[in-house]
This record gives C-alpha cells, structure tokens and sequence, in this order.
C-alpha cells in the first residue's frame, strides 16, 4: 500500500462521475465491501447486539433510499454509478456510504469511532484560519483511502477525501468552503440521508451560509454528526447534530476541538454512546483543546503536531489499531487540514505520526479549481 493516497479525476454528468470512481476504484471497492459487511455481522455478535447481517444491513440501508432521492437525487445518481462502474450491486453501494449511520446499530458496544476535529479561527481576514481532523475507522477501511477531484458544472469543484465507494468523507471546494467531521450517537436516528451525501451538499457550497444550509435543510438526517465549516473568509461554525436538531458552536474565544459526543447542553439528552466509553472521548477532546491553547495560534504545522499526539494511549488523537479489551481500537486511516483561506489542503495516510503529508494548493479560476495549476509537494514526516 502506498504512504500517499491515490488521486482521481471525476467530472460530467452525476452517473457519469460515479462510473469513473466505480471503474477508478473497483478493486478497492471490490475489497471492501465483503470485509465491511463481515465486520458489521462479527463486531455485533461479539458485543451481543441484534445481529448486522448482510440482509438486515441491507435492510436498514434501504429505508434511507427515499429521503436521499427526495434530498439529493443527483449524489444519489452518482452512487448509482459507482456501483455500475465497480460492478457490484447499488443496494451495497448505498449500505457503504451509510457506514457512520449504521454504527449506530451497534451502540452501545462501538468503541471504535473516534474522529477527533480541530478548528483555529483566524484574523478577520480571514488569515490563519483552519480546520483539521483525524478520521479514524476499523483498520479494514484503510487500504480504500482515497482523493477524488469533483470536477461539476454548475457549482464549485472540490477536493474529496473519502473511502474508495463512498461520495465523501470531507473536504475543501474551490469556493475556499471546506468542511471536516466527528461521528455522533443519537437517540433519534432513524431513515434519512446518509452522512457522505451531506458533505457533497457542502461542497457544492460557494458561501458560509449555503453550507450551513445544505447541512440543516438536509433533513431528516440519518444519524448525528458533528459538522465543522470553513470558508475563504475564515468564518468557523461547529454544527452539532442529530437525525432532525442541531445546535451551533464557534471558536469566538480562541481554538477549540470536538470529539464524539455532544457538548451542547440541549443536545447532551440526546447521547447514546455508553457510559464507560465516554471518557475516551472526552480525553481526546479535553487533550486537542488543551494543545492548541497552549501557545501561539497553530499553524498548519502545528496541527499536524496534534494530530500525531499519542496521550491516553492507545485510544489517542493518533491511533494505531492496539487492542482495548480483546479486540482491536481501530486506527487513523488519514490526517486531514485544511485552510480555506489559502485554499490549501494537506492530507497524510494514518496513523499520522509515521507518514509523511502531502499539500496541495488549490488555484481558483472562477468557480473552477485550476487542475493544471493544481500543486502537490510532499511535507516533512512529524
């Protein structure tokens, strides 16, 4: 496996670009889905929960059919043509995008989850502004790390981090809106739109108030995530969310971090993460916050810094795949920062601490990002 993740180029119509990601990207796709699906049956059996089959996942998937034809009918064309390009059934397809939702099926015995998210607010120029995560998964989702190049008529481009099979994970579009991600547990998630299609929607975004939107009016959602946007301007918005709330936090007094449950007072009902994993959540949370008010204003380096950080070993801000307990913790499939302003990105396979990142710098010719212009150098292993 390579240290750097592959790059593809998708444009043209929706089915058209997810034919080429399909095709791009059918062996990894082709890998995937047997072990995810083995995953979901073995991890819900082991932690005696009601069985996540194949046919029940499938099942559960299919309810978040309607609402994503009703909210978002050209990604779902797309994943249409993912399937079509890879060769493999669009129900699977449709089950892999839904993967962050679906672990909600396993709550409470799901230890694994655990994304950590930063943001540093800049000047009112917008100068020094940034977001950045960790995104961290079962180790099975590593070798399908990918970028994608969303190249659309009609709105802006972007540069997609996701699994090989899934629209998108996070990312930063050529309007300078980038957005980054932690999964949460609520207690209302039901059918509704998978979290991948609301990152597109995002991205699609050439303002701050239009991402806002494209998360909010995407209801009902299928499950909560934690929404962290940034634009060119280098307005910050932290959108906690469930299946149909949301509340909003903003870096207004200096950096902050999130993690993977809820720290909104109104919200905080609504948590199902079980209680004796909590605290590994709030430890990673508590330790970013702490490393990022602990001197000047972090730069991009010095986010990349605390995502190596290995405090409360082995369910860290870096993981590494350890066992807690007789099975293993998962690990950090891709670092991610991003600065909008700058319309820069940096991405780093997992865990972080032992691969080298890779930056590339977004030229915008109107609503198009520049592609030929487009420049990758390689940064200095932490």
């Amino acid at each position: 496996m390579s240290h750097h993740l592959p790059l593809l180029e998708i444009s043209g119509s929706p089915r058209d670009r997810g034919r080429a990601h399909g095709e791009g990207f059918r062996e990894q796709i082709r890998a995937l889905l047997p072990a995810y699906f083995d995953y979901l049956d073995r991890t819900s059996r082991s932690h005696r929960v009601e069985p996540l089959t194949r046919s029940r996942t499938l099942e559960i998937a299919g309810t978040y059919l309607g609402p994503s034809d009703a909210c978002a009918p050209d990604l779902l064309e797309e994943a249409r043509g993912i399937a079509e390009g890879a060769g493999v059934p669009f129900a699977e397809v449709l089950a892999l995008n839904a993967f962050l939702d679906l672990f909600d099926h396993l709550s409470p015995a799901f230890v694994e989850a655990g994304c950590t998210t930063l943001m540093v607010p800049g000047g009112l120029d917008g100068a020094g502004a940034a977001i950045a995560q960790n995104y961290d998964l079962p180790s099975l989702f590593a070798p399908a790390a990918v970028l994608l190049k969303v190249t659309q008529t009609g709105g802006p481009d972007a540069l997609v981090y996701t699994t090989a099979g899934m629209l998108g994970c996070a990312g930063l579009n050529s309007a300078g809106i980038g957005v980054v991600i932690n999964n949460l547990i609520p207690a209302d998630a039901g059918p509704g739109l998978p979290y991948p299609f609301v990152v597109r929607r995002i991205l699609s975004a050439e303002r701050i108030g239009g991402a806002i939107d494209a998360v909010l009016a995407s209801t009902p959602r299928a499950s909560g995530m934690n929404y962290v946007l940034c634009d060119r301007h280098g307005e910050i918005y932290d959108l906690e969310t469930s299946a149909r709330d949301y509340e909003v936090l903003c870096p207004f007094d200096g950096p902050m971090a999130h993690a993977n449950h809820y720290l909104t007072e109104r919200l905080k009902p609504l948590e199902r993460r079980a209680w004796d994993q909590r605290g590994q959540t709030i430890a990673r949370w508590g330790r970013a916050t702490r490393l990022l008010r602990s001197g000047p204003p972090p730069d991009a380096a010095a986010l990349r810094a605390t995502l190596a950080d290995h405090v409360n070993s082995p369910i860290a801000i870096c993981r590494h795949e350890q066992d807690v307990g007789g099975e293993p913790c998962g690990q950090t499939i891709c670092g991610i920062v991003l600065e909008p302003p700058a319309r820069r990105a940096h991405f780093a396979r997992g865990p972080v601490c032992e691969n080298e990142w890779v930056s590339y710098e977004l030229q915008e010719t109107g609503r198009e990002i520049d592609w030929e212009g487009i420049r990758a150098r390689t940064v200095a292993t932490l």
